[in-house]
């Protein structure tokens, strides 16, 4: 899938040169509760040219993504066409501008394009406090070529559209377990307020308006306008997004309008506000571990939890306490966890609670396969048959062949116990049974027996 290379690089860095490092915490401020923290939330243009291409156009301070055809199909292909990004203006198309001189757009034409829309960073937040992501969405899918509001959804292509919080900040990943959306819409010709709450898992989230069809028909065009994101006092809380329409960058709907700088509050005032939810930083009594010898000091408030996964779901093995320093084994690929030993007891431990040293830092990655900890008492199947529980937040899609881009055959729900025929080579798909229905699911998402586990290799 398509990121939007050199201007998607820009924003990443940007962002991460704002927040600075980890040892900045304590005197970096962060953002407060209950104001609008996107730029350009009105999508107002001038628009900017993606990498010099006439054809995607996004406002400013909006990047946009889609999907590339997998490996080996024709870039024609209408499932899975690059998809038009133009901003409409108000003067010319007031009935897709909701507010303002205009909005973003994203279109194709005979085709579709399955994950495509906008994004963009938020920086500045407080690990932990609950967060909101709004947005106006109208779209039109349709085999008619000129729009009349009387028939102009006939023939549609099944559009859908959605917003999305990524909570740990990215890259984006639709299949990212920490990815939160909101349910598919299908505003068909008129405005809805789409909302979506999660949880700041990073100091930056990735916030995501993504589309998808069915059919490849004459327009299948999504419309966007009056964005909004917030750190809510509270999860569920009313706050400002919901149910309002276009509040300023740094405004709060209930105040007048304010310059976001001058409404942030120190880090020491938003960590009392939000209590333990909020990060911790470096303090005098602990400090980076001395030495070439991988290993990390720990920086939680009051210990740390050492886990048999690099996950958050994961079982707990021991607590390590604060200022405790732990040996570093090894890594996973994107640093977010380290494996580490203390004594004779092994796990892992979040990264952003640590005060890792340089050669913790450069200690060699360790592949792991996590699989989502069951919040509902999921289980694996008993018996010595080869078999699966589905463990996925809703259904489960089985696949005519084992790849995410293959197409969906049917959908098992969560807790459905599948029988395994197979398995692929690498191990990340099983071939499984449902109904009168035979396909390959996603390995990630199941709970396998031992018996599913040691299937054979299936083609």
């Amino acid at each position: 899938m398509r990121i939007s290379g050199l201007l998607f690089l820009a924003t990443l860095v940007s962002t991460w040169t704002l927040l600075g490092s980890p040892a900045d915490a304590q005197t970096r401020r962060l953002n407060p509760v209950g104001v609008n923290l996107l730029s350009n939330p009105g999508h107002e243009h001038p628009g900017v040219y993606f990498e010099g291409r006439g054809e995607i156009n996004v406002t400013w301070d909006w990047v946009p993504f889609w999907e590339e055809p997998p490996a080996g199909h024709d870039p024609r292909d209408p499932y899975f066409r690059t998809p038009e990004f133009r901003p409409p203006f108000a003067h010319e198309y007031s009935y897709r501008v909701k507010s303002g001189g205009g909005s973003n757009r994203w279109f194709n034409y005979y085709a579709l394009n399955k994950k495509a829309g906008i994004m963009q960073y938020v920086a500045y937040l407080p690990i932990g406090a609950p967060i909101r992501f709004t947005t106006y969405a109208q779209l039109w899918s349709s085999q008619d070529d000129h729009y009349n509001p009387a028939n102009a959804d006939r023939n549609d292509g099944d559009m859908k559209i959605r917003v999305c919080i990524d909570q740990d900040g990215g890259p984006r990943n639709m299949q990212d377990p920490e990815l939160v959306c909101s349910p598919w819409a299908q505003p068909n010709n008129r405005w809805e307020q789409l909302v979506v709450d999660g949880v700041a898992k990073n100091e930056a989230v990735l916030v995501l308006i993504w589309s998808t069809a069915s059919l490849p028909v004459q327009h299948n065009d999504a419309y966007v306008d009056e964005s909004c994101f917030e750190i809510l006092p509270a999860p569920g809380a009313p706050g400002i997004c919901k149910g309002n329409g276009f509040v300023p960058t740094g405004s709060n709907v209930l105040l007048p309008p304010k310059d976001v700088v001058n409404l942030r509050v120190t880090a020491e005032e938003q960590r009392a506000a939000l209590g333990a939810s909020a990060p911790v930083a470096q303090t005098a009594e602990v400090k980076v571990p001395a030495g070439d010898v991988p290993a990390l000091a720990v920086n939680a408030r009051a210990g740390l939890n050492v886990r048999a996964q690099p996950s958050d779901n994961a079982a707990v093995l021991f607590t390590a306490p604060r200022g405790s320093v732990l040996s570093v084994l090894g890594r996973t690929r994107d640093g977010r966890w380290y494996q580490v030993q203390s004594g004779e007891r092994q796990g892992w431990v979040s990264a952003r609670l640590t005060l890792p040293n340089a050669a913790a830092k450069a200690a060699p990655v360790v592949s792991v396969a996590v699989s989502p900890e069951p919040a509902d008492g999921l289980k694996p199947p008993s018996g010595e048959q080869p078999a699966l529980t589905v463990n996925a937040r809703a259904v489960l899609n089985l696949r005519a062949q084992p790849s995410e881009s293959a197409e969906i055959l049917a959908s098992a729900p969560r807790g459905a116990v599948l029988a395994v025929l197979g398995k692929s080579a690498d191990g990340k798909w099983f071939k499984v049974a449902f109904k009168d229905k035979q396909g390959w699911v996603s390995a990630r998402l199941t709970l396998p027996n031992a018996a599913a586990q040691a299937a054979p290799v299936a083609r």
